[in-house]
């Protein structure tokens, strides 16, 4: 399982408008949460999953509270992404609510939080920009709103601290940019960190319920059936029920 380090410097980007719902600290405190903070050194343009996810620490989980998917009526079920027929695969790429601009960044945020390495395949594979639209797109207006602004948001900060949209950065530019927005990932202050730690949820709840994430990364086997269940092994017990094999 991926584990992740502690936020780092927050730097402080163009306005993101709030849209309403109270900040709250993000989620994931039972996988991560353990190591040191992403402010160690400049960033690497060769990013590996175990850096990029320092920006994903574990903090209490009260993310629950943020409206991320408040008025979302849509059920909430493992998106088991195998390989689908053709046709399938083009209308499940087919984006409900984000524009095609919207989707790239997404795309490239979830994949920054949690990259491909040679464990498993990260964010993007898992198609986790899916999901969130899925969620999103059923979502009432607020949200909607939160989500459209704050990719936004990204965005404009991508592109005043390297002159492009945050998608066509590099994987180390796109890792210190989530560095500072990730700082106070406990107590958000600013709407750019409230935004960060709803992408970091969705982003988490997305990717721990794709095939990818469940079969791959946490190497999740299904239930296994017992032709034979042989009872206790130790050997004390094994000798009580020689010296009393029908409990008489």
């Amino acid at each position: 399982m991926k584990k992740g380090p502690g936020p780092g410097r927050f730097s402080r980007g163009p306005g993101l408008h709030p849209a309403g719902g109270p900040s709250a600290p993000g989620r994931n405190s039972s996988r991560s949460g353990r190591g040191k903070k992403m402010s160690e050194g400049p960033p690497k343009e060769n990013v590996s999953r175990r850096a990029a996810l320092k920006i994903i620490a574990g903090s209490a989980g009260a993310a629950i509270n943020l409206p991320i998917l408040q008025g979302s009526t849509a059920a909430r079920p493992a998106h088991l992404c195998r390989v689908a027929a053709p046709a399938a695969r083009a209308a499940m790429s087919a984006p409900k609510f984000f524009t095609a601009q919207e989707i790239q960044t997404l795309a490239a945020l979830s994949e920054t939080i949690i990259p491909a390495d040679e464990h498993s395949p990260g964010a993007r594979a898992a198609r986790v920009f899916e999901y969130i639209d899925e969620i999103v797109s059923d979502a009432n207006e607020a949200t909607k709103s939160l989500w459209r602004q704050g990719l936004a948001a990204v965005d404009r900060m991508a592109e005043g601290q390297n002159g492009k949209k945050f998608a066509d950065c590099t994987p180390g530019q796109q890792t210190a940019l989530l560095e500072g927005v990730s700082a106070n990932e406990e107590n958000p202050a600013t709407p750019e960190e409230t935004f960060f730690v709803a992408v970091k949820k969705a982003t988490l709840d997305g990717y721990y319920t794709s095939d990818i994430g469940i079969h791959q990364e946490l190497k999740y086997e299904g239930n296994t059936a017992l032709a034979e269940f042989e009872g206790c092994t130790h050997e004390e017990h094994k000798s009580a029920e020689n010296e009393n094999p029908k409990g008489g």
